[in-house]
This record gives structure tokens, C-alpha cells and sequence, in this order.
């Protein structure tokens, strides 16, 4: 959307970013990612329309319909990929395209969303929080003609930082992270360099894995104002976090059997995407554990891996339960979501044994060389091909 050159710094090579660069490509612009700065040219072409095996990738395939409209008034891509965690649906994005004046039809499949004449400023409520669909709204209206109120908005920190990021390049907009949000539209934008927040699903993953493995590790740039929740809960089983001027030490001091009881919700409430690493970080954890989910209905799909690692888990409607069990040297487990596949690597490394695990494209969507990343701090962690793993097992 931006005129220009735009610069992502400290952006990690992941397989969600690698797509990214493929859709940007395939546009006619221009986007590479190089030693953690992605660089993003935005080049006039005729092609509004997405690749089907580019949107199967990923669900955030779904955020380039509002710059499609606004470049090229039209947008077509199929329904958006991405992991198997729940309904996952994009009426809210329609509905409030639709309120700016765009026209959608979806069928077979396909969706094709167009506003020949541009969008237009409305007032428009979101059924429910989506982050998705507020980005997705934030972008249609900030080269709408006119002015726009979004009520309900979702306030998550990605939610906000994208506010700060297109502000920066010329956006007029007020009330992000306060749940109603008023844009007024311009008529152009322009590139900047810009350094997102620290993301907060990889710090609760490397503490996850400190609580799990009795370990301690340093961590720069933490973002402690939206860690909170989580680090409350951990903090309950022995973990002890000393916030500092660039990051935040955090150690485990000592096993604490707690019994912890929490629920998901939209934010600030506890995050969904760190329910399975909760579920992780508990492990050795000799309470119990019950977490009830509120968004998503197929989060526990890591369940019956995690029963593989000898511990006790059911699930009961939307609600998780897990107990310590007996203890298991070897298995085979399976990624089947992004987060399911950061739990499982954390949970492996907690337990004592060689443990494969499958599946690892979905972990690399969302972290960048998991194996590098643990084995810095100590695991004994490595990445095989199925020919590799043949050739041990023969041995």
C-alpha cells in the first residue's frame, strides 16, 4: 500500500514471510528479505488476483484483499490456508468491506471483492474482536474517502503496531488498543523503515521451555507489558522473572506442584496461541492443569501426541485437562498446527529420551531454525531428513 520502498527491520526468515514475498512478487512488485530487513517496492501492474497454492499457505493471505482495492480496485484469491486450528471465518472482512462499498462473491472456493470507484468512509461493529478483520478494516480505511469508525475492535499488540506502522507512513488514525478506532482517510501513503514489536508468542515459547527444563536464559528486547498473563501463571510453579532495563532474566528456581485453572479470550485476556506452549510449560509440573479455549475449537489436536510423552490429558467440549504420568524415552510425535508443533518441541526437550517429531513446516511458519534456537540454549536438538532418520534407526 505504501509509495516507494518500505523497510522491516528485525524481521525473521520464516516460512509465512517467505510467502509473503511470493504474493508480493507474483503482483508485479518487489519484496526480498536479507539479513533481517525485508525490503518491500511497490511497482504498478495489472494483476489482482492471488495464486490458489500462495493462499492455501497461509491464513494471512486474507490481509492483502484491502491493498488489492486500493491499488488495483479488485481482489481475487481462494479461501486462505493456514493451520487446521477452528473456524476460521472472513464474513466480518466482508461485511465490512461491503459497508465501504465494495461488492464480494464467493463461490467454489473463490473470492473476488471489488470497489472500481474506491471505498468510502462508514461507521461499522465487528460481531465479535477478529484481529484479522481489523486489520484488514484498518487498511480499507485509511485511503477511504471519508471517515470511518470500527467499533469492537480487537486490541491485540499486533493490532496497535500496525496503527503505529501506517501512521508512520501518513495514515490518520486514532484509538487503536481502546476497542474503537477512527480513521481518516488519505489519499496516499508512503514507504518508511519501520521495527515491529518483539513478538510475544516466541518469548512465551523460550519461557515455556525454562520452566519445562529447570533452566534459565536472558531475553533482550522482552516485551513485558504483554506478557503479563502469562508470565503470572508460570510464576505460580517456581519461575522467577527479574524485568531489567533491555530484557528480562528469567530462571527456574525451583518445582512448585500448582494447580492452575485459566481460560482463553481476546486481549488482554490469556492468549490462545499460548495455550499449547502453557500446556508445554507444564509438563514436569507435578498440579494440574485445566485450560478452557474460547476461540478456537480444534486447539487440543496436540493432545494425543502429548499422551504419547506419557502424560495424562483429556479433553471435555472446549476445556483441556493434563496431569504428570508415567514417564516414556521414545516416541514419534506429529505436528499439527504451528503452536501444537512449539509445544511438542518444548515438551520433548522437558522429558528425559529421544523423541522425533513430524511436521516440522509448521513450526517453520512461525519461528525461524527452532533447532538453533534450543540448541543455544543447551537442548540437544537437531533437524533430519526421513533419510537421515532411516539410516539411526538402522544403526
Amino acid at each position: 500500500m505504501l509509495d516507494g520502498e518500505t523497510v522491516i527491520n528485525s524481521c525473521p526468515d520464516l516460512l509465512d514471510v517467505q510467502t509473503s514475498t511470493d504474493i508480493i512478487n507474483s503482483l508485479g512488485s518487489r519484496a526480498f528479505l536479507q539479513d533481517g530487513r525485508l525490503s518491500v517496492f511497490y511497482k504498478a501492474s495489472d494483476k489482482y488476483a492471488i495464486e490458489e497454492n500462495l493462499c492455501r499457505k497461509m491464513r494471512s493471505s486474507i490481509l492483502y484483499m484491502a491493498p488489492l482495492l486500493y491499488r488495483k480496485g479488485r481482489a481475487e484469491l481462494c479461501w486462505p490456508g493456514g493451520c487446521n486450528i477452528g473456524k476460521r471465518q472472513i464474513d466480518i472482512h466482508l461485511d465490512g468491506l461491503q459497508q465501504m462499498g465494495a461488492q464480494t462473491e464467493c463461490c467454489d472456493g473463490k473470492i473476488v471483492v471489488t470497489a472500481p470507484h474506491g471505498l468510502k468512509g462508514t461507521q461499522f461493529r465487528l460481531k465479535l474482536p477478529s484481529v484479522g478483520a481489523t486489520q484488514t478494516l484498518i487498511m480499507a480505511a485509511v485511503t477511504a474517502d471519508g471517515i470511518t469508525i470500527l467499533r469492537n475492535c480487537a486490541k491485540e499488540p499486533e493490532v496497535v503496531d500496525l496503527v503505529r506502522f501506517l501512521r508512520r507512513a501518513g495514515a490518520r488514525i486514532t484509538g487503536a488498543g481502546r476497542g474503537e478506532i477512527i480513521i481518516q482517510g488519505v489519499k496516499c501513503l508512503d514507504g518508511v523503515e519501520y521495527t515491529p514489536v518483539p513478538d510475544r508468542i516466541f518469548t512465551a515459547t523460550v519461557l515455556s521451555a525454562v520452566n519445562a527444563c529447570r533452566g534459565a536464559v536472558y531475553i533482550k528486547n522482552y516485551p513485558a507489558a504483554y506478557m503479563t498473563a502469562f508470565e503470572k501463571i508460570l510464576c505460580q510453579t517456581g519461575l522467577k522473572i527479574l524485568h531489567l532495563a533491555e530484557g528480562a532474566l528469567a530462571v527456574k528456581l525451583f518445582d512448585r506442584a500448582a494447580d492452575i485453572n485459566t481460560h482463553t479470550g481476546y486481549y488482554p485476556a490469556f492468549s490462545t496461541d499460548m495455550g499449547p506452549l502453557l500446556s508445554s510449560a507444564l509438563v514436569n509440573n507435578n498440579g494440574t492443569l485445566r485450560l478452557k479455549e474460547n476461540i478456537f475449537e480444534n486447539r487440543f489436536s496436540y493432545r494425543k501426541e502429548f499422551e504419547k510423552l506419557g502424560l495424562c490429558c483429556r479433553v471435555e467440549d472446549n476445556e483441556y485437562f493434563q496431569t504428570a504420568g508415567k514417564d516414556v524415552y521414545e516416541a514419534e510425535l506429529k505436528a499439527s498446527d504451528l503452536r501444537a508443533g512449539a509445544a511438542l518441541v518444548v515438551a520433548a526437550l522437558a522429558k528425559k529420551g529421544r523423541f522425533t517429531i513430524e511436521g516440522v513446516e509448521y513450526i517453520d511458519r512461525g519461528y525461524e531454525k527452532t533447532e538453533q534456537i534450543f540448541s543455544a540454549l543447551g537442548g540437544d536438538i537437531r533437524r533430519e531428513t526421513f533419510e537421515q532418520q532411516k539410516q539411526c534407526k538402522s544403526k
